[in-house]
């Protein structure tokens, strides 16, 4: 049986370098390589901008308005106005081709365990990062009058940058297998 325990030995030797692989990927599993850009889409031109998204700018901030915790308790397809906060550069938290973003409340947002996580260096791709927006972050996505999503980014337009707050009016869309993803299709906002 020397054969047998060899064999054993070889496949409890593969199995813990393919662990020990997984383990080193870390944070970096997803890291894009310079090569990656080239599918990337390019980023939308501010003026094209500015026409596409000042048509959907509100006149004024909401005054009834609930936070993102609320709004991930709102069941799918009811219609809510939502303020929050949009993360850290370091979360990459606009869509650069589509008018996509992500937000947190700002309560969620000032708490030091998710200040200290998203100022990880791969804080877009990580698995922690992607784990605290899974369950506090709402994904909002403006679209036009048939629910098509606006191609325009938000960043930069009326002074946006990560950690503005924004406010949108829309409908939630619950995804994912559990359906505990919220998602909400906005048809207008308030930047600020």
């Amino acid at each position: 049986m020397p054969g047998v325990s060899r064999c054993f030995m070889t496949i409890r030797l593969l199995l813990i370098t393919a662990v020990g692989f997984v383990a080193l990927a870390g944070c970096s599993q997803n890291q894009p390589s310079d090569g990656d850009n080239k599918d990337r889409p390019s980023p939308v031109a501010q003026s094209d901008n500015t026409s596409k998204l000042e048509p959907l700018v509100l006149a004024q901030k909401p005054a009834n308005a609930i936070t993102v915790r609320e709004a991930l308790r709102r069941k799918d397809g009811e219609k809510v106005i939502v303020t929050g906060q949009v993360p850290t550069e370091k979360v990459k938290p606009y869509n650069a081709a589509f008018a996509a973003f992500v937000m947190l409340s700002p309560e969620d947002m000032a708490k030091e365990e998710v200040k200290e996580e998203f100022d990880c260096d791969e804080a877009a791709t990580c698995p922690r990062c992607k784990k605290i927006l899974d369950e506090l972050a709402v994904r909002v996505e403006l679209v036009d009058a048939a629910g098509a999503p606006v191609e325009a980014t938000m960043e930069g337009f009326r002074g946006l940058k990560p950690g503005s707050i924004i406010t949108v009016e829309g409908e939630v869309k619950r995804e994912g297998k559990d359906k505990k993803l919220v998602r909400i299709a906005a048809k207008k906002f308030y930047p600020g």
